[in-house]
């Protein structure tokens, strides 16, 4: 196997999972300054006088570069190993963070924090994930909700708040270096002591559910054969391109509609937090109630909160799109988890680090990228956003109905030869 011991714990140590826990959490925080971005695009634009469609695609380069790095992650770490793959991932990181704190122009910043930063971001992103859903076997939903939950934490305390205060005060360049340095040091000093339970592993007084087998699994080119696979891609589609095509226009919205503008930044802020413990939640109620229960539960959150938007809203006033956004933020944030123990329940641990990467971009790319133009594009041709809210509205009916829909396909161990060896370790 290409993976080294090093890589993988052995017996005596495989009960130190709450160490493991720590560390990838710590690494999963700091991926959050992927989404930070928006702290940066005044003080850039006011050194250098771009327009905003030019700064603003540094964030599609971010969106591309991290889902080509999740989507290649798996195969990095089949050969280095999940340590030496997060160190990887935060050395380029961190290389496109100080690249961008000399930016002279467009194209070394799109290079540094676009490209470099992007990629780095989403190869470390994957390994968090793929080590805790196999340390935590018994609470794969809680392990889930917490990973992820720490990324949009990160976005929120360590983007909006400490990076966005470091801006002000010390300026950009400044501010893109210390995010280097912390990346070199946390991202690749913290992933580097990630490994893989040792092959067998269960936790104390946990007895695996009749029939489960810790190592089938599809390789990705049957991954792609199944139902279940394009029903996955359908579900995130409906739900994250539904909230990215109105969440992003939140702030126009709201003081299109008299809010003062800063109750509406304040509201965004809230969002984010409600991102953040919608992780958590939904990995909990996964654990709970299973996951199809979850998914059901997910698209409600975000119709309900679409529709608040509207209604709610003209109610209630400022506190209904408080509450809407909330919803909002709930219901985008239920995909995160849900979507890796969707791939790990439907097409097994053997080969998820693999598979996992290739179902952030319906989400990432699709969702990201389409779901603000669609948005922005409705409101211009009809000067309301209420068109745009019906219609990501409706798409969470396509989430409901494609979770009713789902079934896993029958368990199967694919050949490791299939796919990078080491991915069975």
């Amino acid at each position: 196997m290409s993976q080294s011991n090093s890589n993988i714990a052995t017996p005596q140590t495989s009960e130190n999972r709450t160490v493991i826990m720590v560390l990838a959490l710590m690494v999963s925080l700091f991926m959050g300054l992927l989404y930070a971005f928006s702290v940066f695009i005044t003080p850039l634009e006011t050194t250098f006088g771009w327009q905003r469609h030019q700064t603003a695609m540094t964030f599609s380069f971010v969106m591309v570069f991290f889902s080509l790095g999740m989507l290649t992650g798996g195969n990095i770490m089949a050969k280095l190993g999940p340590g030496k793959t997060v160190a990887l991932g935060g050395i380029l990181a961190a290389s496109g963070f100080l690249i961008a704190s000399f930016t002279p122009n467009l194209y070394v910043l799109y290079f540094g924090y676009g490209i470099l930063g992007g990629y780095g971001i989403g190869v470390s992103n994957l390994v968090p994930t793929s080590v805790l859903i196999r340390w935590f076997p018994d609470k794969r939903g809680l392990a889930m909700g917490l990973v992820t939950m720490l990324l949009a934490l990160g976005t929120f305390f360590l983007g909006t708040k400490l990076a966005g205060s470091l801006v002000v005060s010390h300026g950009w360049p400044l501010t893109f270096r210390v995010i280097a340095i912390s990346f070199f040091v946390v991202v690749s000093g913290c992933g580097f002591f990630l490994k893989f339970p040792a092959p067998g592993y269960r936790p104390k007084n946990w007895t695996p559910p009749a029939g489960q087998a810790d190592i089938w699994g599809y390789n990705r080119n049957n991954v792609l054969k199944t139902s279940a696979c394009w029903l996955i891609c359908l579900y995130m589609l409906s739900i994250q391109l539904g909230g990215l095509m109105v969440i992003g226009h939140v702030v126009p919205f709201a003081t299109e509609q008299g809010v003062e503008r800063s109750k509406a930044v304040m509201v965004m802020g809230l969002y984010a937090l409600a991102n953040g413990v919608g992780r958590l939640f939904f990995g909990w109620c996964s654990d709970k109630f299973g996951i199809k229960i979850s998914m059901v539960l997910d698209c409600i959150f975000m119709g309900a909160g679409l529709l608040g938007m509207i209604y709610i809203f003209r109610a209630l006033g400022y506190p209904g799109l408080v509450i809407s956004v909330c919803l909002v933020g709930f219901g985008y944030a239920g995909t995160v988890p849900l979507a890796a123990l969707l791939v790990n329940s439907c097409f097994g641990p053997k080969f998820f680090p693999i598979n996992y990467g290739m179902f952030t971009i319906p989400g990432a790319i699709f969702g990201g990228i389409l779901g603000p133009m669609l948005g922005g594009f409705i409101q211009s041709q009809t000067g309301s956003y209420t068109i745009a809210i019906l219609i990501a509205a409706s798409l969470s009916i396509v989430g409901i109905v494609v979770s009713v829909l789902l079934k896993p396909p029958a368990r199967r161990t694919d050949e490791v030869s299939a796919a990078p060896k080491a991915a069975a370790a």
